[in-house]
């Protein structure tokens, strides 16, 4: 359990009750007790440093508390408003906590929650004042962060360079402003994975696509792909696919060319899929797409589907 080992700052707005939205991300952290400060420091802080650089998060000054006038009035009028956002590897949603009018109890609050509904192992990407944060998801299900400040010229970034790995463009799951007061994830949050294997290589592949799916923890859902693939081929196999709460969609990439990709949903997973056979100038047939949250061990025959 964190404890609170400050006074809470006070809130400006009365508590909402928690709304649901729509969660992964392995960016660097930025220390618990410093956030972003667009600008530099003001009035209670001092800059520490700059967070960003990778994932597509742009270099941003960090600042922490100096313990003094960070209250509501910022000087010359100017109130601060503190956001925070906290996380897990196996979540797809976010804890953000915010409307606070000084620095560090967002933090623990949002870290707090959210370890409270996972059983632990949140991290947080740091406090915020007076602006928003977006939170990205790829295919695979996994989240990155994006300060949306100074005109988006950031979030913008991460965009592009979460996309760039990727057939569509990554989805917006919020922009979260820093005077919101509170976001929690829902239980269905939680992710239960599906991998997919089959043949590594020509020699030997028999046409299949191997699928482990309904798993709290992914590497049990790869090794029992694997598993299966190794078990009726007697051949090297090869993950194909990995995604938390998403879809695996098997098609035909022109006449003979089995594929498989996969996506935050079925619609997506359709998309990319045809996304790429267009790239590739190939007609495209969609055959089964495999919902990561149903269990089960599943093989699915390319050529079978296609003589349906």
């Amino acid at each position: 359990m964190i404890q609170i080992l400050a006074p809470l700052a006070r809130r400006s707005l009365a508590l909402l009750l928690p709304v649901a939205a729509a969660l992964f991300l392995f960016a660097p952290q930025p220390a618990r007790a410093a956030y972003p400060c667009p600008g530099g420091p003001g009035p209670g802080e001092v800059q520490v440093g700059v967070s960003g650089g990778s994932h597509g998060i742009a270099a941003v000054p960090l600042c922490e508390s100096t313990g003094g006038g960070g209250g509501g009035g910022g000087g010359g009028g100017v109130y601060y408003r503190y956001g925070a956002i906290a996380w897990h590897p196996d979540a797809s949603d976010v804890w953000m906590e915010g409307s606070y009018d000084g620095p560090v109890t967002a933090e623990r609050t949002a870290l707090a929650a959210c370890n409270r509904a996972m059983g632990g192992g949140c991290t947080s990407i740091g406090e915020w004042h007076n602006s928003s944060m977006m939170i990205l998801r790829d295919r695979s299900g996994s989240l990155w962060s994006a300060w949306h400040g100074d005109g988006g010229v950031h979030s913008k970034k991460s965009q592009a360079d979460c996309s760039a790995r990727q057939l569509l463009p990554c989805e917006v799951l919020g922009t979260f402003s820093s005077s919101k007061n509170r976001h929690y994830a829902k239980a269905s949050a939680r992710k239960l994975y599906a991998a997919a294997a089959w043949v590594e290589g020509s020699e030997g592949f028999d046409g299949r696509l191997y699928i482990a799916s309904g798993h709290r923890e992914t590497a049990a859902a790869q090794r029992l792909a694997l598993d299966a693939c190794t078990a009726a081929t007697r051949q090297r196999c090869a993950l194909v696919a990995l995604t938390g709460n998403g879809f695996i969609q098997t098609y035909m990439l022109g006449d003979n060319d089995q594929s498989a990709t996969f996506e935050t949903s079925a619609r997506r997973a359709a998309q990319a899929a045809q996304a790429n056979c267009k790239k590739r100038g190939q007609r495209c047939t969609l055959q089964r797409a495999f919902d990561s949250r149903i269990p089960g061990q599943f093989v699915h025959d390319f050529a079978a589907a296609a003589a349906k």
